[in-house]
């Protein structure tokens, strides 16, 4: 896996919510500051039958430009009142373990190149962000087409200014001081979702990722706005264009994780802890939310003013 070493630690941000989100923040790249205004970013509280809070769902992004102020009040203050922090992955992430889950999942001996992967109609753009990251075929010899997707993602996104320290999980860390922090997945678990994506899904995510780091719209400036406001049927809508458009990646990335953490959350309530959850904002937005499946499971689901 000497191939993919050199980008691991622009890699650890890149995940689903990421790609959505925060692939390409274009503010700083073009000189342009973020946006000042009053930060509404969403937060539910979890009812029992008896009306009493039990916890509480926080959408996040996972990386962004250092201006962006977003944490408000409420946030904090919900976190205070919980008994633990939840993320998608417990443990912080580092170069080692981003490696050790690449080197057991990413590599397959004698792939073609991934120009030659893509449809022809996506390998000239692929050639064009190529050149805009000083990056070629050689540098992803044998590496499958979903790490490549996410590498190009984490790369095109630290180029136009987005910080992985300045992402929401490092501040709700620091936050949460003491409390035990929990995870629903691992970065092996989470990166073997995508390593069982079939090949086809995996060349939809290859181009689609392509199509979106070689554009120069100010799309994911909107789309952080989108967060910022709150409003969740934005995100829904964006969580149902680009790769996840396809019906195969969509049910991969989001409903399946969807259905696995309520089940973990379910239990996690019914034990008697009082959690604060964070996880990628395109998670609590849409017909497949979690906060959807959740209530299926009995419990009541209400926004934070």
């Amino acid at each position: 896996m000497k191939h993919l070493s050199r980008f691991l630690p622009r890699l650890l941000w890149a995940i689903v919510p990421a790609l959505l989100l925060g692939m390409a923040m274009a503010w700083m790249e073009r000189g342009k500051t973020a946006p000042e205004q009053d930060t509404r970013v969403a937060l539910w509280q979890i009812e029992d039958k008896t009306g009493a809070v039990r916890g509480y769902l926080f959408g996040t992004v996972h990386a962004l430009p250092p201006q962006v102020k977003w944490l408000r009040p409420a946030v904090g203050e919900a976190l205070a009142r919980s008994d633990r922090l939840v993320l998608e992955i417990a443990e912080p992430l580092d170069q080692k373990t981003a490696g050790d889950a690449l080197a057991d999942l990413a590599g397959t001996e004698g792939l073609p190149p991934p120009s030659q992967r893509l449809a022809p109609a996506y390998r000239a753009k692929l050639a064009e962000v190529y050149r805009k990251l000083g990056l070629s075929d050689a540098d992803f010899a044998d590496t499958e087409s979903w790490a490549v997707a996410l590498q190009l993602a984490a790369i095109a996104g630290q180029k136009a200014g987005a910080d992985p320290d300045s992402g929401a999980e490092p501040a709700l860390r620091k936050l949460a001081a003491a409390k035990p922090v929990a995870g629903f997945e691992t970065i092996h678990s989470q990166f073997g979702v995508f390593d069982a994506l079939p090949a086809r899904q995996q060349q939809v995510l290859l181009q689609e990722v392509t199509v979106e780091a070689a554009s120069d719209k100010d799309e994911e400036a909107d789309m952080v706005a989108l967060w910022l406001r709150g409003d969740d049927l934005g995100i829904a809508r964006e969580a149902n264009e680009g790769f996840l458009a396809d019906a195969g990646l969509h049910q991969a990335l989001l409903t399946d994780r969807n259905r696995n953490w309520a089940d973990q959350l379910d239990a996690m309530l019914k034990g008697g802890a009082k959690p604060f959850v964070a996880v990628g904002a395109a998670h609590l937005a849409g017909s497949d939310s979690l906060q959807r499946l959740m209530m299926a499971r009995g419990w009541t689901i209400k926004r934070v003013p």
